[in-house]
């Protein structure tokens, strides 16, 4: 259509003819930036609206042909645009059983958006904890099958257990925080996170999946973690999970020390004083949400 009204302006008035078909072309140009930008909104929200969809699933993972059943998508689309996130991190696909869940990516970016609050929130208390301990607290939450370390105050003891730095990453079920993360959930959870971390147990002292499941299972006797070298030779600690209101855990506070000087006694007063700095903040659990 463009092209017949540029020769007809050509034919009868050669004087406008530059003038008619810049203007033409511009048209042209403005439409096709107008379809560009439609499909590319598009787009993103068959993506939105995929990431949805698998996060319905995301306990036992959902195929591909019912995601895209209930995004109403060609099987095809989906799957094209499954790839492109599951690419980025943000869905993650399991080959054997053909399943699609929610990707680390978008935990990544969740906890970025909401670990300032906890950390603002909990921070006096892990001073307080440091300062009666006199060693290391930590604070962790969970990031998929990670614990992440957030935030960590220093005791005063001549020797200082610090086994990581704010911004670590670890295997759940090593440490007393990783361990404090998973020993409440239900027994299905909790073998799903050992299975996928066995071979990552290798490069710390917790080197295999056994002696992970006998710290869950002690941990459950006492109602508080005790990690006894499963970090470092050398090195325990003692960790409670934070339970919001609504009954889930949102973060662990943990105690790193000596190992030899976690008799039963001292393990059992530190459980306790990280119980009571939880409760003392208990009141503030509806401003926080992970």
């Amino acid at each position: 259509m463009f092209q017949l009204c540029v020769v007809s302006c050509e034919v009868r008035t050669a004087t406008k003819r530059p003038k008619f078909t810049i203007a033409m072309i511009q048209h042209h140009k403005t439409s096709h930036n107008i379809s560009t930008n439609r499909e590319g909104s598009q787009s993103i929200r068959r993506a939105i609206s995929l990431i949805r969809a698998v996060s319905k699933y995301n306990n036992e993972g959902v195929r591909l042909t019912q995601a895209a059943k209930d995004v109403d998508l060609h099987v095809a689309t989906a799957r094209r645009i499954l790839r492109v996130l599951n690419d980025e991190g943000f869905i993650g696909y399991d080959r054997s059983s053909k399943r699609y869940y929610l990707g680390v990516e978008l935990f990544a970016l969740g906890t970025v958006a909401n670990q300032f609050e906890i950390r603002n929130l909990f921070r006096p208390a892990l001073e307080r904890i440091a300062k009666q301990t006199e060693e290391t607290a930590f604070l962790v939450i969970r990031l998929g099958n990670d614990s992440l370390c957030i935030d960590r105050v220093e005791g005063s003891a001549p020797i200082r257990i610090m086994p990581y730095q704010v911004g670590t990453q670890t295997p759940l079920g090593v440490g007393a925080g990783g361990l404090a993360l998973i020993f409440r959930l239900p027994d299905k959870e909790i073998e799903a996170i050992i299975s996928a971390n066995e071979i990552r147990y290798n490069q710390y002292n917790a080197d295999n999946k056994k002696r992970i499941r006998d710290a869950v299972n002690e941990s459950r006797k006492l109602n508080f973690s005790v990690s006894r070298e499963l970090f470092i030779k050398g090195v325990g600690g003692v960790g409670l999970p934070i339970v919001d209101n609504k009954g889930e855990i949102i973060a662990a506070i943990s105690v790193g020390s000596l190992a030899e000087k976690l008799d039963p006694h001292r393990c059992q007063s530190i459980a306790s004083l990280i119980r009571a700095e939880i409760n003392r903040v208990k009141g503030n659990f509806s401003q926080v949400q992970i």
